[in-house]
C-alpha cells in the first residue's frame, strides 16, 4: 500500500509544478520577416522586439544594405510568457545569425517586475545556448509620454526604467553589448508619435541610425 500512496501523492503534486499560465493581452500578434532568405552571401542579423522595433527596422535595413541580411521577429509577447522562447526557436532552428539585436519591455504589464526579470534571464540564457555564435546586443526599452503633453513622461515610464535597470543587471558580465535607445530618445519629444508610445518618421530615422551603427560594430567585418 505504501508505493500506491506515494504515487497518489505525486499525482496530486504534479499539477502545481506545471508552467504558469500566460497573461494575455486583448490582441496578441507576431510578425516575422526574413530578407534574403534564399541567399547566404551576407552575415544575417535578427532584430527581436515589438512595434518600436518594427518601426525602425526598415530604416536600419537600408543602412545595413550590402553589409547584412536583416530579419525581424516582432511580437506583443513579453519575455515572461512561457511560450516566448518557442517563437524564437522557430527562427533559430532555420537560420544562423551573426548578430541578434534584442529588446523586450513595453508589453506584459500584467506581469510583475520579478517575473519580467526571470523571463528575461531565461531568454538571454536561451539565446546564448541556441545562438552561441551570434553577438548579442540588448536595446534598452524606450519611454512612453502623455498623449495630452508629449513633453511629459507617462507614469508607465517608471516601470520602463525599472525594467531597463533589471536588464542591465542581467547582462552585466555576459559580453552582451548595450544599445541605449532610452537615452537616445528621452529628450526628443519631437520624435514621438501622438500616441505617446511610438515614433514619427524623424524618430524612426534617428533610432534606425543608432541601431545600424550598433550592429555594424558587431558584424564579423565591422570595425
Amino acid at each position: 500500500m505504501k508505493p500506491f500512496c506515494v504515487l497518489i501523492t505525486l499525482l496530486a503534486v504534479c499539477p502545481a509544478l506545471s508552467a504558469e499560465e500566460p497573461i494575455r493581452e486583448r490582441i496578441e500578434w507576431i510578425d516575422i520577416w526574413i530578407t534574403g532568405a534564399d541567399k547566404e552571401t551576407l552575415p544575417r542579423v535578427l532584430f527581436v522586439g515589438d512595434s518600436i522595433t518594427r518601426g525602425y527596422f526598415g530604416g536600419a535595413e537600408k543602412l545595413l544594405a550590402g553589409k547584412a541580411a536583416c530579419a525581424r521577429l516582432t511580437t506583443s509577447k513579453c519575455v515572461s510568457d512561457p511560450t516566448f522562447n518557442d517563437d524564437l526557436l522557430l527562427l533559430l532552428k532555420q537560420y544562423k545569425f551573426s548578430v541578434i539585436h534584442f529588446n523586450n519591455g513595453l508589453h506584459g504589464w500584467g506581469y510583475t517586475e520579478d517575473q519580467y526579470r526571470d523571463g528575461l534571464q531565461q531568454t538571454m540564457s536561451f539565446l546564448q545556448e541556441h545562438a552561441s555564435d551570434a553577438k548579442l546586443i540588448w536595446a534598452t526599452t524606450t519611454p512612453t509620454r502623455k498623449r495630452e503633453n508629449l513633453d511629459a513622461f507617462a507614469e508607465q515610464t517608471e516601470r520602463v526604467k525599472e525594467r531597463n535597470k533589471l536588464a542591465a543587471e542581467i547582462i552585466q558580465g555576459k559580453h552582451i553589448a548595450t544599445d541605449d535607445l532610452f537615452e537616445l530618445v528621452k529628450d526628443r519629444a519631437d520624435w514621438q508619435s501622438t500616441d505617446g508610445v511610438h515614433f514619427n518618421g524623424m524618430g524612426n530615422e534617428g533610432l534606425a541610425k543608432q541601431v545600424a551603427e550598433s550592429v555594424l560594430k558587431q558584424l564579423p567585418s565591422g570595425e
